[in-house]
Order: structure tokens, then C-alpha cells, then sequence
């Protein structure tokens, strides 16, 4: 495809200059947005006057002193169009090798429609919350006197009524609750509390749980495989997603039939939980309301209790964890649930120990190399993890998060430990002070992969111990030749 017909297909636009400052090519969106407000080649010059003046004159000064410090600049620009409306842009500027420069401007208008949707969702998250801080006070109440009444000489026909009030109230009760969490967390104020956490431990214990149900429906149920993989989530949350999710599938499952619970490492460093069912599976309109809070898809005509909150609730919990939740389903087939979960240090897990070594400890082929990788990017881990497996043999642990790094740096005991530039929970310059006042951890080099060539930045994740700085994308010849460098002998 040549840049002509590449440049037709773009909907941002793209201004191409030359050296000389003259505009040598733009792509079709650029050319209908300015117009015959600038001749048929124009200079660079002419294209500030679709700059709003106000912010014009603003960005001189830091467009200029970022493309001579690092030859890009990315910003926020408001433009004119040939309407004489001013909106924001996403503007980049690049310069060219050859000394000309290519500016991109990408329109924010869905971006600001996706956050008008944004505000709209957590103003009625925080009416429901309201509203269900408002019901507690009066239930509370109710439930309270029931209890006393029950406490009374009753008639047996008295005595039925009051528990059926109170039967009604904890029900109402714990709705109120989920409909409480669910606001929390999809305002971002969730009770989450990550950390390494065993899963089998976990799938073992809500599968004892819910036996009555699976004895009383004839249901059998599977795990495999039984292997104690370690996911960084929040223990507490994560068996309430899936005692939710084990509990459909056994009340929604065919009667007579079984229930699969798997658990197996993806690639990325990530476990994924799967839950199967053998019963009558879903639609693929039903599907795309399945996570819809009070959406019980004609289970209500069923005889099934629920309130339609629990998948909903469950989806919310997984995305605070820094998981995904999915579903695909076969009507006449069954579904299957999957929660993927970043993996923590899972061959160094002390159940996974060889009982001969020392806690922590795996020993290496002589002449073994061991990393240590930290980032929270499941691609990026995995491309890590390939790379220096094959060309340097390496033994690579992805850790998912920064407040695990010196617990899993202390059990490698790597010869080298490389981290993001920018982690869930901590930036790489603040992470590695941590790590050099650690007596194990301070001993190992740091290579950092930074996203921004900045050299201000740079200069500051050097000060904090940084060994070597490699700029993203990454260059897998680079990244090979560093750690050769670093780990040398």
C-alpha cells in the first residue's frame, strides 16, 4: 500500500512537512478539515491559524523546547474547523530524520462521549448506593423487632409469620448489600486487598461448600487440573466470584449432569479458572445481557432463586482485581465461565517446593540464568519470557505487580531483575529505592523498560538505581544484548 492510499483511509488527521517547512502530504481528513484556508501547498506557518489563539500561544514555548530535547511532543491542542467550531485534539508532533516533521491530530469527541457515559454510570451508581443506605436504616429496624416478636409465646400460625418476615428481610438485606458493593466498585472505591493467593485452596473449598446443592441435583463435580497455581487477587473476593459462579452452574446445570472446574496457566504469566456446565446454555442475545445488573434472562419464571446481581457483581470484582471474567455458552451445549487472573511467582510457591530444597529455592542447571520480570502487561511478559528463554536460556518469573517484587526477588535469587517503567501500583522510580535498601534484592542489577524516551526521565530512573534503560517498544536484539551485559560474569 503505498503512503498515498494509506493516508486516504485514515480518518485522523496527518499533516507530512518537509524540511523546507512545506506541507508535502496530508491525508483526506486534513484536507477537508482545513479547507481553502491555506493554499495548495501550504507552509507550516499557515497551519497555525486553525489554533485556537489563546492556546497558540500557549504551546510555542513547549513544542519547541520538547522536539529539540527529544524530537516528539504529544498534547492537547483546541481546533477550528472550517465551520468555525472549536474542539480538542490529540496532537503528536514527530520530527523526521531528514528534518522535516509528521503531525497527527486524532479528534477527542468519543472520547469525551465515552466520559459524559462514564459520569452518567457513576451518578446512578451513587443514587443506588444512596438509595440503599437510606432502605438499611428502616430494615434494620424491621428485621430487629421480628426478632423480638419471635422471642414471644406465639401461635404456631403467628410464629410461621414472623419468620417468613424475617426470611423476606435477610433476603432483602443481602441484596441491598450487592447492589452496595456493586456501586463501589464500579466507582472505583472497591474493598480490594490483593495478594498471593492459592486457587485450588480456594476452588476446593467453595466445591465443599455447595455439596448440599450438588447432592440434592445429582450433580458431579470435577477438578483438574489439581495443581496449587498461585493467582495475585484478593482471597476474600475471589471466592465470592466463584462460589457465585459454581453455585449456577449447579443451579442452572442439567439435573444428573457434572460440573467442570479448571485450573491451568495461559501464557503471560496468567491463570485462568474455568467453570463448565452441561445444561441448556445461553442464546447469543441472551449472552450479551448476561452481566446486566437485576437481568435474570426468564429465570425468574423458573422457580430458581436470585436476583439477577451476582454475575454482574462478579464481573465488577474480577476488573478490580486486574482480571477478566468471560463466558461462551452453546444452547443445548452448555456454558463455560472463566475468570484469567495474573499469576504470582508460581514455581516458587512453597506447596510447589521440591521438600530437599531450601524455602524458595529451585536450583538451576550450572550456568543457569535466572530473571526476574516485573510488569503488568500479560503480552509483554510472555514476550519476555520467550525471548530470553531462547536465546539465552533463561529462567524468567513474572511478577504481575510492584509490591510483590522483593518477596519474589528474595526466593529467585535472580542475576537480574527487569521492570516496567510503569506498574499497576508503583512507577519503576519509586519501585527501585525499595528494592536497592533490600539486602537481597539490592544486590541484583536493574534493567528498566521505560515508554517514553525522555531524558529528564531517564536521568532520574538512573539516580534511583537503574543499571540500564531500554525505550518501548521493545527491541528484542536490545533486550538480549543488555542482559548478556548485565549478567556477564
Amino acid at each position: 500500500m503505498g503512503l498515498s492510499t494509506l493516508l486516504e483511509t485514515l480518518t485522523d488527521l496527518v499533516v507530512i512537512v518537509g524540511g523546507d517547512g512545506r506541507v508535502r502530504e496530508m491525508s483526506s481528513s486534513a484536507a477537508a478539515f482545513l479547507g481553502d484556508r491555506v493554499g495548495t501547498t501550504p507552509h507550516l506557518h499557515e497551519l497555525s491559524g486553525v489554533v485556537e489563539p489563546g492556546c497558540l500561544s500557549d504551546l510555542a514555548s513547549p513544542v519547541s523546547q520538547a522536539l529539540t530535547r527529544t524530537a516528539a511532543w504529544r498534547g492537547t491542542v483546541w481546533l477550528i474547523d472550517v465551520a468555525g467550531a472549536v474542539a480538542p485534539y490529540t496532537v503528536t508532533a514527530r520530527l523526521d530524520p531528514a528534518g522535516g516533521v509528521v503531525i497527527v491530530a486524532r479528534d477527542t469527541v468519543d472520547a469525551r462521549a465515552r466520559g459524559a457515559a462514564e459520569r452518567e454510570s457513576r451518578s446512578k451508581d451513587e443514587f443506588v448506593a444512596r438509595l440503599g443506605h437510606e432502605l438499611r436504616t428502616p430494615l434494620n429496624a424491621m428485621l430487629g423487632f421480628a426478632q423480638l416478636l419471635e422471642l414471644e409465646p406465639l401461635t404456631p400460625d403467628l410464629h410461621e409469620d414472623v419468620e417468613r418476615i424475617i426470611t423476606g428481610g435477610r433476603h432483602m438485606q443481602a441484596l441491598i448489600d450487592d447492589v452496595l458493593d456493586l456501586a463501589r466498585l464500579r466507582a472505583g472505591r472497591g474493598d480490594i486487598n490483593k495478594g498471593p493467593v492459592n486457587v485450588l485452596d480456594i476452588v476446593q473449598g467453595v466445591v465443599e461448600l455447595v455439596e448440599p446443592l450438588a447432592e440434592r441435583r445429582g450433580i458431579r463435580r470435577v477438578i483438574q487440573p489439581a495443581r496449587p497455581l498461585i493467582a495475585d487477587a484478593d482471597r476474600r473476593r475471589l471466592w465470592q466470584v466463584l462460589l457465585n459462579l459454581i453455585g449456577n452452574a449447579l443451579k442452572y446445570g442439567r439435573e444428573g449432569g457434572s460440573v467442570r472446574v479448571g485450573i491451568v496457566p495461559v501464557t503471560g504469566s496468567r491463570i485462568r479458572i474455568e467453570v463448565e456446565d452441561d445444561g441448556f446454555g445461553l442464546s447469543p442475545s441472551a449472552l450479551s445481557r448476561l452481566f446486566r445488573p437485576f437481568e435474570r434472562l426468564g429465570a425468574e419464571d423458573t422457580g430458581v432463586e436470585g436476583s439477577g446481581l451476582g454475575l454482574a457483581l462478579s464481573q465488577a470484582l474480577v476488573t478490580a482485581m486486574g482480571g477478566v471474567l468471560t463466558v461462551a455458552s452453546r444452547p443445548g451445549v452448555g456454558s463455560v465461565f472463566a475468570v484469567v487472573l495474573d499469576a504470582v511467582d508460581v514455581r516458587y510457591d512453597h506447596a510447589d517446593e521440591d521438600p530437599q530444597e531450601a524455602p524458595g529455592e529451585r536450583q538451576l542447571e550450572p550456568g543457569g540464568l535466572r530473571v526476574v520480570h516485573i510488569s503488568g502487561d500479560p503480552g509483554l511478559r510472555e514476550l519476555v519470557t520467550d525471548t530470553l528463554a531462547s536465546a539465552l536460556g533463561a529462567d524468567t518469573i513474572s511478577v504481575p505487580r510492584g509490591a510483590l517484587a522483593v518477596e519474589a526477588i528474595r526466593r529467585a535469587r535472580p542475576s537480574l531483575v527487569l521492570l516496567d517503567g510503569d506498574l499497576p501500583d508503583v512507577t519503576a522510580a519509586d519501585l527501585l529505592p525499595r528494592l536497592a535498601a533490600d539486602p537481597v534484592a539490592g544486590t541484583v542489577p536493574a534493567l528498566v523498560l521505560a515508554a517514553e524516551a525522555d531524558p529528564d526521565e531517564w536521568t532520574r530512573l538512573r539516580r534511583a538505581g537503574a543499571r540500564q534503560i531500554l525505550g518501548m517498544p521493545l527491541d528484542v536484539t536490545t533486550l538480549i544484548a543488555a542482559t548478556s551485559q548485565l549478567t556477564a560474569p
